[in-house]
C-alpha cells in the first residue's frame, strides 16, 4: 500500500472538510469567507513551523500559482463580465491599469526610498510589483459585497488589465536589476504594446476556433465536453501566451473568455440551451472558481505563516503606509483627471476603488521568480507577504464597514 499517497487522501478529504466549516461557521462574518480561509491557512502555516513540523509543507512556487490557478480564476472572473458594461469602463479601467500602474509605483518609491535608503532601481522594482491589484483577490473578495455592476465591472476590469502592465514592467526591470541590461523608455513601450496586442491577438485566434470546435462537437449539449473544452482552451492559450509567446496570459486567456462568449452569443447558441443546462455551467464553473480560489488563499496563508522574517518590524507599517498613499493618490487623482475629460466616478465610487487596492499570489508570485541570490529577494518577498496580509484583511474590514453607509446607487452624468 502506497503510504505517501494514502496520507495525501486524507489530508485533501480533510482540508476540503475545513474549507467546508469555515464556509458554514463564518458565512455570516464581517470578513469574507476567502479572507478567514487565508487566516486558517496563515495558523497552519505557523503550526507547521513551531508544534507540528511533520504536517504536509504547501509549497507556495511561482509555477503552481501561474500555470495551475491563475487560468481558471481568470477564466472565471471574465466570464462574469457585463459585456456591455464592459465596454463603458474600457477606457477608465485601460488608465488605471497602465498609467495609474506607473504613478503609483513612483508615489510608493519615495517613502520607502527614505526609510530603507535602498538603491532607486531596487525599490522602483519592487513598488512595480506591489502597485498592480490582484485579480484573484479582487475577484474572491468582491464576490461576497453588493455593488452596482459598473463599478464592479469597473475595479475587476482594472484588475484583470494591470496584470500585463505588471509582468511587462517586471520583465523590463528585472533585466535592469538583476542582469544589469540597459534600461530604455522607448523599448518599454514598444514591449508593452506588442504584448497587449500579441494577448488579445491570440486570445481572439483561440477563442474563435475553440468556439468552431465547441459548436461542431455541440459542446454546450454535453455534460462532459461542454464544461471541460472551454478550460483545456483556456489552459492551452495561457501556456503558450505565458511560457511560448512571453506576452500576457492573464490578458490572453481573457481575450479568449470574451471572444468565446460573444461568438456563442451572436451565434444565438446560449438561446438554444434550457434553463437546466445554463444553471448546470453556471454552477459548475462556479463551483470550480471558488474551489480554485480558496485552495490558493489557504497556500497563500501557509506561506505567510510559514515564513521566516529576518527584516525590521519597525520598517513595516511605514511600507504598508506608503502602499496605501500611492492607491489613494491614484485613484483620487485620477477621478480628477477623469472628471476634466467627461468621465465621471463619483466619490463613493472612488472610496470603494480605493479600498480595492488588494494585492495577493499574484505579487508573490512575481517575487518568487527572482533569482535566489538576488540580495533583496527574501526582504521583497517579507514585505510582499506582510502587503497582503495586510491589504486582504484590514482593507475587507473597512470595505464591508463602508458599503453599509455608503450610497453607491449615483449613477454618472
Amino acid at each position: 500500500m502506497d503510504t505517501v499517497l494514502v496520507k495525501g487522501l486524507v489530508f485533501a478529504c480533510l482540508f476540503l472538510i475545513g474549507l467546508c466549516a469555515i464556509e458554514h461557521h463564518f458565512r455570516f462574518s464581517r470578513l469574507p469567507y476567502i479572507s478567514w480561509v487565508l487566516l486558517f491557512g496563515v495558523g497552519y502555516g505557523i503550526l507547521n513551523q513551531t508544534v507540528f513540523p511533520h504536517l504536509p509543507e504547501l509549497d507556495l512556487t511561482p509555477d503552481v500559482i501561474l500555470y495551475i490557478f491563475l487560468p481558471v480564476l481568470i477564466f472565471d472572473s471574465s466570464r462574469k463580465l457585463d459585456l456591455g458594461m464592459a465596454r463603458e469602463e474600457a477606457l477608465p479601467s485601460f488608465l488605471l491599469a497602465s498609467l495609474g500602474i506607473l504613478a503609483s509605483m513612483f508615489v510608493m518609491a519615495v517613502p520607502i526610498r527614505w526609510m530603507t535608503g535602498l538603491p532607486w532601481i531596487d525599490i522602483l522594482f519592487f513598488t512595480a510589483i506591489m502597485s498592480a491589484t490582484d485579480p484573484v483577490a479582487v475577484s474572491a473578495v468582491f464576490k461576497q459585497f453588493q455593488i452596482p455592476g459598473k463599478l464592479k465591472t469597473l475595479i475587476e476590469g482594472e484588475s484583470l488589465l494591470n496584470d500585463g502592465t505588471t509582468v511587462i514592467l517586471f520583465m523590463l526591470m528585472s533585466g535592469k536589476v538583476i542582469e544589469g541590461k540597459e534600461l530604455l523608455f522607448q523599448k518599454g513601450i514598444s514591449v508593452f504594446v506588442l504584448s497587449i496586442a500579441g494577448a488579445v491577438l491570440l486570445g481572439g485566434l483561440m477563442g474563435w476556433g475553440g468556439t468552431w470546435l465547441m459548436r461542431r462537437w455541440k459542446a454546450l449539449k454535453d455534460h462532459f465536453i461542454g464544461p471541460l473544452l472551454p478550460l483545456l482552451i483556456v489552459y492551452l492559450t495561457f501556456c503558450l501566451a505565458q511560457a511560448a509567446l512571453d506576452i500576457s496570459g492573464v490578458i490572453a486567456v481573457m481575450a479568449t473568455t470574451l471572444t468565446i462568449r460573444l461568438i456563442l452569443r451572436r451565434a444565438k447558441v446560449i438561446d438554444a440551451l434550457t434553463h437546466c443546462e445554463i444553471e448546470f455551467y453556471k454552477e459548475f464553473w462556479t463551483f470550480f472558481g471558488n474551489l480554485a480560489n480558496a485552495v490558493l488563499f489557504f497556500m497563500l496563508g501557509a506561506e505567510i505563516g510559514s515564513h521566516y522574517y529576518d527584516i525590521n518590524w519597525l520598517v513595516m507599517p511605514g511600507v504598508i503606509a506608503a502602499l496605501l498613499v500611492s492607491r489613494s493618490v491614484v485613484v483620487y487623482g485620477f477621478g480628477a483627471w477623469f472628471r476634466l475629460i467627461g468621465i465621471r466616478l463619483p466619490a463613493a465610487w472612488q472610496h470603494v476603488l480605493n479600498l480595492g487596492g488588494l494585492k495577493g499570489a499574484l505579487s508573490v508570485a512575481l517575487i518568487l521568480m527572482i533569482p535566489e541570490e538576488y540580495a533583496y529577494r527574501h526582504l521583497f518577498l517579507c514585505a510582499a507577504l506582510a502587503m497582503c496580509l495586510f491589504t486582504l484583511i484590514a482593507n475587507t474590514l473597512t470595505l464591508r464597514v463602508y458599503l453599509k453607509k455608503a450610497d453607491l446607487g449615483e449613477c454618472r452624468e
